[in-house]
């Protein structure tokens, strides 16, 4: 059976895995015509995809290192989440 530290190590890196879906996924939604919800993360957008990215990664970093610290059993509902907001992403490049 797999070491639970090792399990939550990998709930951790599909967190970061799905926050940089996300990323990716929403600066291509917004390059077709799509518009950000979030409104820092909009205001980000408008001065520079890059400061979008980079303060979405370390804000996003800086959450998921607290839980794995504080609550270890959240991870993977974070993960979950983050994935299922890749897939609803990924449902609208069709659509796009």
């Amino acid at each position: 059976m797999m070491d639970n530290k090792l399990i939550l190590l990998a709930w951790f890196l599909l967190a970061h895995v799905g926050n940089i879906a996300d990323a990716c996924l929403t600066l291509h939604a917004i390059s077709n015509g799509a518009e950000e919800l979030n409104p820092l993360m909009a205001g980000l957008l408008s001065y520079s995809p890059f400061a979008f990215i980079a303060v979405k990664f370390v804000l996003f970093a800086l959450a998921v290192e607290f839980i794995a610290r504080k609550m270890p059993s959240l991870l993977k509902w974070t993960a979950i989440l983050y994935m299922l907001v890749a897939a609803w992403h990924l449902s609208f490049i069709f659509i796009l």
